[in-house]
This record gives structure tokens, sequence and C-alpha cells, in this order.
């Protein structure tokens, strides 16, 4: 994934981080907005399918076809920007409608939700670690239509080792002081549906953590321009690359999850926000403000540096996020949901609101992105 340099100049629309922070405000007050319109079992229903349905293409169009189709590079804004928004909303709804029919029983519940979020983790690995090999030497549209499909297929095949048969921390807590309580089996508030349910080997809370936070550590190592990885030509090449960020990912949040799950007691669903809060800082400053301040430095000290501030960016959206989702969804903001909204609000709705308005919308009204100069 290439990283945006942006030519500085004197004026603040164009320039960073006045030019991210006039996008954050935009993108978080609509997020806000759409969300204090919802109840909790709404939100996280089938609006959640509905979104989580059309980020996989959103990644494409902004990762892999890098805004290039569908070709309308000569409409001006708004009406690039509202073309591509249309594109994808079309994708997802049908996206959508096919979970719905053929996977749900008709209902949005909640292992289909964590299907879409799931295919929306492994479409990151498809295109930034693998660079949609190996079909990344077919046409622009076929190749990003080929890896959703395939993105889609594994991802049915990957959710087959996910139990949700139980919910194995019913207060929140680890160790939980009650024993897991039905959630998809007999007894179960979903046992109606249990016959579709995934009841693989490993419980649904730490399958979905775990792979949540191979994500985080694949945005680390972009953050680091796939530094220490680009000291060594070799494994610059696909699909060396992408199978050596998916072990070394893998790794990272086998020790990860050891130490804040294992040593530390932390609930895997929490250990997941606390991921999304890292991400959403990490987020931030990649899409944003398109890599400022770390990208006046040398990497990988820039990407440090980068990395350290999302830190404190999550801290803030932590408690902010808790804040606004406490008063606003009240007595219903309790375990698992409470976790599952703030997630929802942080990368659900605000992830895919930065990605449109700055790769679809290039932060209209302000003035376009400079292009920068060759030698950047």
């Amino acid at each position: 994934m290439e990283r945006l340099k942006i030519e500085p100049t004197a004026r603040w629309t164009v320039t960073q981080p006045w030019r991210g922070l006039f996008g954050v405000a935009v993108t978080l007050l609509v997020t806000l907005t759409i969300t204090a319109t919802f109840d909790m079992d709404e939100y996280l229903g089938l609006f959640t399918l509905w979104v989580m349905a059309m980020v996989p293409l959103e990644i494409v169009m902004g990762l892999g076809w890098g805004g290039k189709y569908p070709p309308i590079e000569g409409l001006p804004q708004p009406w690039r920007g509202i073309a591509l928004t249309a594109f994808m909303f079309l994708f997802g709804t049908l996206t959508c409608f096919a979970l719905l029919n053929f996977m749900s029983a008709g209902v949005a519940q909640p292992f289909t939700n964590i299907y879409a979020i799931e295919t929306v983790n492994l479409t990151f690995f498809a295109v930034i670690a693998f660079a949609m090999w190996p079909f990344n030497k077919m046409s622009l549209p076929a190749k990003g239509f080929i890896t959703l499909i395939c993105v889609y297929l594994v991802m049915w095949a990957g959710l087959r080792l996910f139990n949700f048969s139980m919910l194995s921390y019913p207060t929140g807590v680890n160790p939980s002081p009650i024993g897991a309580v039905p959630f998809y089996s007999e007894s179960g508030p979903l046992a109606t549906f249990a016959g579709i349910a995934p009841s693989g080997p490993f419980g649904w809370e730490s399958a979905m953590s775990f792979f949540f936070w191979m994500v985080v550590f694949l945005f680390v190592f972009t953050t680091l321009d796939m530094w220490p990885f680009s000291k060594a030509p070799s494994l610059m090449k696909q699909p060396i690359l992408g199978i050596t960020l998916f072990i070394t990912c893998g790794v990272c949040t086998g020790i990860a999850y050891i130490i804040s799950v294992g040593v530390m007691k932390v609930e895997p669903l929490r250990f997941m926000l606390d991921g999304i809060c890292y991400l959403f800082g990490l987020l931030m400053i990649m899409i944003m403000f398109q890599m400022w301040p770390g990208r006046n430095l040398k990497p990988p000290v820039g990407g440090l540096v980068n990395i350290a501030l999302a830190i404190g960016i999550g801290i803030i959206a932590f408690y902010g996020i808790v804040a606004f989702c406490s008063w606003h969804f009240g007595e219903a903001f309790t375990y698992p949901n409470n976790w599952f909204s703030m997630g929802n609000v942080m990368l659900g709705l605000t992830f895919p609101a930065w990605a449109a308005y700055a790769i679809f919308w290039d932060f209209w009204p302000l003035p376009p992105t400079p292009i920068p100069h060759d030698s950047q």
C-alpha cells in the first residue's frame, strides 16, 4: 500500500494537521448522529450487517483499486464522491441481502454479523499483506472482485472453527464468577437457530478477538512501512510477504493474548475493544492525517512516533465513546453489547466514513489534495 505524501503549503485547508482535524470533526459528527438514531437492538442488528457488508468492497476500492474503479476520474467533486459512495452502497446492500437470506435464515444474528466483521479483517490481509495475490496480474476489476469472492468463501470456512453455543464470560469478567451460559445451544436465547450457527472447537469470543488483533499488528507493520521486512528484498515479494506478515501477526497476537487474557485476566471481548481503540488511533493517523506527523521523519522512527501517538488517541477515544454510548443506550449498555456498540462507533461506522471521505470525496468541500512532487 502506497503512503500518500502531501506537499506542504501555507493554506490550512490543504495542510496537516488542520485538514485532518476538519475531516475527523465532520466524520465523527456524522457517525455519532447516525448512532444516536438507533436503539441497541437496531444498532447491533441489521444495520451492523449492512454496514459491514459494504466495507470489504470499500477496502478494495480504496487500497486495491486506488480509487480508479469504477472509472470516473473525470467527474468533479462532489459528484465523484457521490458516485463512488453509491456504488459501495449498492454492492453492500446486495451482499447484505445475500448473507441475510442464504446464511442467516432471514434474521440478522450475532454469528452472521461476526462473519461480516471477520470478512473485513480478512480483506485487510488479502489487500494489504498479499496485495490481492494471486489475482494481482488480472485487470483492475477482475482482481478486486475475485479477491472479494475468495475472502467470503475462505471466511465462511474459517467461521466453522468458531463455537457460538455458549457465552463463555456471561458477566464480562475473566475469570467468570459463573459458568458459561447457553447462547445458540439448547435453552439459550438463540436456540432456534442452533442448527445454522457454527459450533467449532474455539469459543467465538476468543477466536474473534484473536483474529482482530492480527489485523491490529498488520497495521502496525503498515505504519512502519513494512519494517523490518523491507530490509530484506527477498521478503517483499508475493506471496512471501503475505505469508510472512500473516505468521508474524499471528505470533505477535498469540503473545499479546497470553499476556492480556491469560496472565492479566482481561476478558477476550474487552481485549478486542482495547485493540479497536488502538486501531482507531492508527487509522485516524493513516487516513485522516495521512501519516502526519511521522511522515516528516525517516523510517522507522516516523512510524514509531505515529504508533506511540495512536496509543494516546485510542485512550482518549475509549473514554469519549464509552461516555457517549452509555449516555445514549442507557440500561442496554451491558455486556457484551457495550463493547460491540463502542466497536461499531469507532470502526464499524467511523472507519468507513474516514475512508470514504478521504479517498472518495477527497475532503470535499476543502480543496483537492495537492499532488506531491516526484522527488517525494
